[in-house]
């Protein structure tokens, strides 16, 4: 999201240095104060899941144009007063307003969720706040949307930063170019030249924008390239007011009024499923902008009539607070749940008591701070502020981090690396956690069946739990997992983030399989092989071909692998048991994996060949009894805390319902 409201100036309190309008233009804008308080109503009841506003994640775009428009603005005015601008004094705004709030709500959410949640999303909060505290929210997400570990939890708690680091990577640069332009040249050019400038960028950016969605939707909607366009068309309605404000007043009322349709049909119309931002961005960018250079004119009958009502003014001055507290309570609560969603009226809650937090909020810390003389008077007092605030949210954040690091996942190694032997530490903790006998175990045998686990790194995570069962049962366990390589998925397809493809090492997912493998039955041969995967579901190359799932050629390619896989076992002696994935905890709104049904096909029609040898059982009566989708908790214990890998826990518990499975469909 974006710094909504960070911009936002008090009708009363207005001034040459923040009145965030061109010079020609009025010094407050009441419709672009209630285009605020539109917008985050828009991305605030998209979060709550109110029916009918699927695609308000656009409230996010038309901050970016508003606050294009208003630092435009601002330095515009600067420039007008004193001939040039501070980059200092550009600087020290932004950290009065923006760094006090959303350090507040930042260490408030990575302490809410070592309280709240379990240590491993209490752990990925922590670290997600130590890159959202240096404004690399944005970089920080694409990134772990690619990876395969972190691509299944819940959404982060602060993942709303995004949009605030994306601002400020733009500003970053921006105000350093604009002080170039002016200085170069005449005074009568400077805006022509900074109008050029900004129309390049909006050409450019916008043509990323298309281009990257096609190819890559995630990182085009995370980057800062295919964003700045949107910055800049604000930017460029300040740098044109002086000509705007001959708009003839029925043009402009029209031109407000369509500006507030589109907004509005992009909120209702648009979806999760929609490519964005791509073109469809163009649509609420666009409306914002025929709001605010409509309303440069000041039109009788514009949109204004609407936007400058009392309730919308005073939301659109907690916009930017209301937006910082809204998302972190209502993911926590979500994720506390283990529901993977709330009743909506739960999270209508929720959001009223986000709006009294915003309230408070901006009432005793941001608007104070903003207008602190005693800051912006001395000329680094500003910046040592930011500064030693952004340290506050670095040290709270990586402090709960590392509070609340665990090794219950058991896969803290390199993808393509054998899986960890659990701590003997650990199965001890599991064993003594659960009475001797209590799982109706058989008589005990002389010599211990050995039972080899198959798999990747969610086979990993249910190691301690068997290891620590597997005594009641006469079994004794061997590890044959590889972290991020499925059995007999090898290489699989790439995929790219910011240009670095972070699937390459599955090149030798081949070979470290069967390494593994093979070393694990020198240790002892096994009589039963469990096999739990999910990377065959993967896009597989072959032959330099990328060969799609439920494809021909992936079906066949992977028959084919699979059985001489289990051929293989078979010639040691050993029963072949797959256990058929459960689908992954979704995020809500999210659409099932269709590449899990193709999978459990497949193991079906490979079960039904090999009758002999292949045996089949189906782990989502257990992790996922009622069906899709699948909860984080069962009961009463978190299985999967980021969608896909168990914790220690739930591996007890899914070894005591799996062994007594495995066992009664190897027995004769």
């Amino acid at each position: 999201m974006t710094v909504i409201g960070t911009s936002a100036v008090d009708a009363s309190r207005t001034s040459t240095d923040e009145a965030g309008t061109a010079p020609e233009d009025r010094s407050f804008r009441p419709d672009v104060q209630g285009l605020r308080a539109v917008a985050v109503l828009l991305v605030v009841l998209f979060h709550a899941g109110v029916p009918g506003f699927r695609g308000g994640y656009v409230g996010v775009d038309v901050f970016f144009v508003i606050s294009g428009f208003v630092i435009t603005g601002i330095l515009l005015r600067e420039r007008s007063v004193s001939g040039t601008v501070s980059i200092r004094a550009f600087y020290g705004r932004r950290a009065r307003r923006i760094i006090p709030a959303a350090t507040l709500v930042l260490v408030a959410t990575v302490v809410g969720a070592y309280l709240g949640l379990n240590r491993f999303a209490a752990h990925a909060t922590g670290v997600d706040g130590v890159w959202t505290s240096v404004f690399m929210a944005n970089i920080h997400f694409a990134a772990d949307s690619t990876n395969y570990l972190a691509s299944t939890r819940p959404p982060s708690p602060l993942q709303n930063y995004w949009s605030l680091a994306v601002e400020e990577q733009f500003y970053l640069v921006y105000p350093a170019v604009f002080l170039l332009l002016i200085r170069f040249g005449g005074r009568n050019s400077a805006r022509m030249r900074i109008g050029i400038f900004l129309a390049l960028v909006i050409v450019a950016s916008f043509t990323l924008s298309v281009i990257q969605t096609s190819s890559d939707q995630t990182l085009a909607y995370f980057s800062p390239l295919t964003r700045a366009w949107e910055l800049a068309l604000g930017g460029l309605i300040a740098v044109a007011t002086r000509f705007l404000r001959r708009t003839p007043s029925v043009a402009a009322a029209v031109a407000t009024w369509a500006g507030l349709a589109m907004i509005l049909c992009s909120a209702i119309l648009y979806s999760q499923s929609t490519p964005y931002p791509g073109s469809a961005v163009a649509l609420p960018v666009l409306g914002t902008a025929f709001i605010i250079v409509g309303g440069v004119a000041r039109p009788v009958r514009g949109a204004e009539r609407i936007l400058s009502i009392r309730s919308l003014q005073f939301l659109g001055l907690l916009s930017y607070s209301l937006y910082l507290w809204h998302w972190p309570i209502l993911a926590i609560a979500t994720q506390r749940s283990g529901t993977g969603s709330l009743p909506v009226a739960e999270r209508v809650a929720l959001v009223a008591v986000s709006l009294v937090l915003a309230w408070a909020t901006f009432r005793f810390l941001e608007d104070p701070v903003r207008h602190l003389r005693a800051l912006a008077s001395r000329r680094w007092a500003s910046a040592a502020l930011g500064l030693a605030l952004v340290g506050v949210g670095v040290f709270a954040s990586a402090t709960i981090a590392d509070a609340s690091a665990t090794s219950d996942l058991n896969i803290d190694v390199a993808a393509g690396n054998r899986c960890p032997t659990p701590s003997p530490a650990l199965v001890s903790s599991l064993r003594q956690s659960v009475a001797t006998g209590t799982s109706g175990s058989p008589s005990p045998r002389q010599k211990p069946r050995t039972v080899l686990v198959v798999g990747d790194s969610t086979a990993c995570t249910l190691l301690p739990g068997l290891e620590a069962i597997a005594p009641e049962y006469g079994l004794q366990i061997e590890n044959g997992a590889v972290i991020g390589c499925g059995v007999v998925s090898d290489q699989t397809a790439p995929v790219y983030i910011y240009g670095v493809d972070v699937t390459a090492y599955t090149k030798r997912c081949g070979q470290t399989a069967i390494t593994v493998e093979e070393r694990a039955i020198r240790i002892r041969t096994p009589d039963i092989v469990i096999w739990y995967s999910n990377w065959e579901r993967a896009p597989l190359v072959a032959n330099h071909k990328i060969l799609p799932p439920g494809s021909t050629a992936w079906v066949q390619l992977l028959t084919a692998r699979m059985t001489d896989r289990v051929e293989q076992f078979a010639q040691l002696g050993a029963t072949t048991v797959f256990l058929d994935p459960p689908p992954f905890v979704v995020r809500p709104g999210a659409q099932p994996d269709p590449s899990f049904v193709e999978l459990d096909t497949l193991v079906r029609q490979v079960t039904a060949q090999h009758r002999g040898e292949v045996r089949r059982v189906d782990l989502s009566a257990f992790v996922c009894p009622g069906g899709e989708p699948c909860p984080y908790s069962v009961g009463g214990v978190v299985f999967r805390p980021e969608g896909e890998h168990y914790s220690a826990a739930a591996s007890l518990q899914v070894a005591r319902w799996l062994l007594p499975a495995v066992l009664k469909t190897t027995t004769p």
